[in-house]
């Protein structure tokens, strides 16, 4: 149930970021816009993260914190969707924060036209350490309406590299630097899958995409998304078969809009699945013991466990970088030949 006088909710998903939320919180607090609520989604935290919120709790009751058994990010996310009583929603990472313009910037584009709009995009600042830079998602703003319009968007899904400047750190398929509108998520039952643990914010804006009415994309960096954790992605996750699922919900959904009709996302999409599979050979060999037979063994076992999946793939579709990774995921030879580059770099010095 949403509430006029509430103009955006803010969903921030934490679990254990007591180093960080300060920053993201405090940005909040010096937003110049001011209609908005805060629902701090404390996901299980065993940090001081809850105490945390509760010390925004008493300083301003826009600050709300929500406390849930741990269930992961998507499972936090949808919590705040279910408590949300704004008209637009918005997502903000715990370990990142905001200008004291953001929330502004976002409304004032979203509530501009008298054409409905369902989504609004911004870009961000990369922060890795003492280090910014500022990131261009598309060379410039447009608004999408029509499938034609939303494709530079979808193809962005599924290529972050797509329309973007070399050295680029993320892309259009992020939560946060968006307002949804709170009516057209509820609408369109959109939510995040629990299930997932990689990709999830993908799935979702594919679906919040395809959905829209209208979405408008804003060159406006306004949000600061620290990039330092990207190297936390285990290993061992990867192996675990972490990105499997996700790519059949991925795959599902594609083929269920027709995107796939397309021959430029064809393409994308099997050079993304390849790309995310070369990423568990990878994982294989550097998860192996030290030894070239423990690498070489371990390298063999990824591609035999791969192989049905690999069927899957049209490699005449295939990106030319894509088709060496794809000849080392099916080719025992090549499989061979690209496990000892990657066992001398690693671990030859």
């Amino acid at each position: 149930m949403t509430d006029p006088s509430i103009k955006v909710s803010v969903v921030i998903p934490i679990y254990n970021q007591e180093h960080y939320l300060r920053a993201c919180l405090d940005s909040l607090l010096e937003q110049t816009f001011t209609s908005f609520e805060v629902l701090a989604v404390n996901d299980g935290s065993t940090d001081a993260s809850a105490a945390i919120v509760q010390e925004y709790e008493r300083r301003d009751p826009r600050f709300h914190l929500i406390d849930k058994p741990n269930g992961g990010v998507s499972s936090a996310r949808n919590t705040g969707i279910a408590h949300a009583c704004g008209q637009w929603i918005g997502f903000i990472d715990p370990d990142d924060y905001v200008a004291a313009d953001y929330l502004q910037v976002l409304y004032d584009a979203a509530t501009s036209s008298d054409a409905l709009t369902d989504i609004v995009m911004s870009t961000c600042i990369a922060c890795d350490g003492a280090n910014k830079s500022r990131q261009h998602f598309f060379p410039e703003p447009f608004t999408a309406c029509t499938p034609r319009e939303k494709k530079p968007l979808y193809h962005q899904l599924l290529d972050g590299s797509y329309q973007q400047s070399k050295g680029f750190v993320t892309a259009i398929g992020v939560p946060w630097g968006k307002l949804y509108l709170h009516s057209f998520i509820t609408a369109n039952n959109l939510h995040f899958d629990p299930q997932l643990t990689r990709m999830e914010d993908n799935l979702f804006n594919i679906q919040a995409f395809h959905d829209a009415r209208r979405i408008m994309y804003l060159d406006y960096a306004g949000y600061y998304y620290r990039v330092s954790d990207l190297l936390s992605h285990t290993y061992s996750g990867i192996l675990q078969g972490t990105y499997h699922h996700a790519i059949n919900e991925c795959g599902s959904l594609l083929e269920a809009y027709g995107l796939l009709d397309d021959e430029d996302l064809y393409r994308a999409w099997n050079t993304e699945q390849v790309n995310l599979y070369f990423q568990e050979l990878k994982a294989a060999i550097a998860q192996a013991p030290p030894r070239w037979g423990s690498v070489h063994r371990a390298a063999v076992q990824c591609r035999r466990a791969l192989e049905g999946r690999m069927r899957r793939i049209d490699n005449h579709a295939l990106a030319r970088g894509a088709r060496i990774q794809y000849a080392a995921l099916t080719n025992p030879m090549v499989n061979g030949a690209v496990t000892g580059i990657l066992w001398l770099k690693r671990y030859v010095h």
